[in-house]
């Protein structure tokens, strides 16, 4: 019996210590920041969601006295914080945004805002065409366990699992303390404050943000990408995206505007200007215009903005000077001062 149960341990200690160490490492390299508390929470790993981190920041700032706020996708990225700080008077902005946002997750971020007794005073919204109304605007599944409702130990295993269950040369790097570079590297550092992506504010950051990408090196890179056809050429006519917003994705917006009524917020809805040149199906644009009304901007479609190819570095990101031109026309009392969408 003694030595069955010693060969039993034998054959067990192996695949236990197999698991026991990259366990260990995992939580000392903390690769989802869940372990241990930081200075500031910025994008580092390609499989860390954004909204996450920022939801992290947040807590750990209970005492900065943010009122205005930013949602939406990747594509918010050129909307600096900043810079809506010298725009809007008292305002006090966190950049709360997502890759690939929902408005599931948008919402949520509201009344967890909410809830933690925010004033929010002021909110800009990205929506997208392409993304927002995604699989029933479901809030992210990797997203803070307090937006998807998870609990914590649930919210911490589904962090693990999704490391573990796509190992591969760069996350055994990881484990290790060996440096990485390339797509799983962003390293981004985001501000402390405002949590803008990819800068900290500064004046020379707010001077250079209404400039124009068109270098040399740029511009034949783009004329690369238009060449082999990864730019394609868009329908002169028109296009429409199939109806996507659900029954349930209308009762988050109109949440949504609850909130805004309840702090009495200044609030911009602003529909994306993408390279797809796609606008929202006729029916999504009467929902969104009934509970938006005159809050609502369009800057999809054929336009002005979205005909200059030269406007997307990556044909789904359009350069940030885009968004301040957005910003400076719908945060503004003179309507004559607007973006004009010059359709073809």
């Amino acid at each position: 019996m003694r030595k069955f149960i010693v060969r039993i341990f034998s054959f067990s200690i192996i695949p236990f210590i197999l698991v026991l160490v990259p366990t260990l490492l995992y939580m000392k390299r903390d690769v989802y920041a869940d372990f241990k508390q930081y200075n500031n929470y910025s994008w580092k790993y390609s499989f860390q969601q954004l909204g996450d981190l920022s939801t992290k920041k947040l807590l750990k700032a209970p005492n900065t006295k943010y009122n205005s706020f930013i949602f939406g996708s990747s594509r918010t990225t050129g909307i600096y914080a900043c810079y809506l700080q010298q725009k809007i008077p008292n305002a006090h902005f966190f950049h709360y945004a997502n890759w690939n946002e929902s408005i599931g997750g948008i919402d949520e971020k509201l009344k967890l805002l909410d809830t933690l007794g925010y004033n929010i005073s002021n909110v800009v919204i990205y929506l997208d065409t392409d993304d927002t109304f995604e699989n029933d605007g479901a809030c992210h599944p990797s997203d803070h366990y307090l937006l998807t409702r998870k609990s914590e130990k649930d919210y911490m295993l589904s962090h693990y699992k999704s490391f573990f269950s796509s190992l591969n040369a760069d996350k055994i790097k990881i484990l290790c303390g060996m440096p990485v570079s390339g797509g799983i590297y962003p390293n981004w550092e985001s501000d402390p404050v405002t949590n803008d992506c990819k800068h900290f504010c500064t004046d020379s950051i707010i001077a250079t943000y209404g400039d124009v990408l068109h270098d040399e090196k740029f511009m034949h890179k783009m004329d690369s990408l238009k060449a082999n056809g990864f730019l394609y050429k868009r329908s002169t006519t028109q296009q429409y995206r199939p109806q996507q917003i659900s029954a349930g994705e209308e009762r988050m917006l109109l949440n949504m505007k609850n909130i805004f009524e309840k702090h009495n917020t200044s609030y911009y809805i602003v529909i994306t200007p993408l390279y797809d040149q796609e606008k929202f199906a006729p029916a999504d644009m009467a929902i969104l215009q009934r509970c938006f009304g005159s809050r609502l901007y369009d800057f999809s479609g054929i336009n002005a903005i979205t005909n200059n190819v030269y406007n997307y570095p990556d044909r789904k990101h359009f350069q940030p000077y885009i968004s301040k031109m957005i910003l400076d026309s719908v945060i503004t009392d003179n309507s004559s001062a607007r973006v004009q969408m010059t359709k073809r």
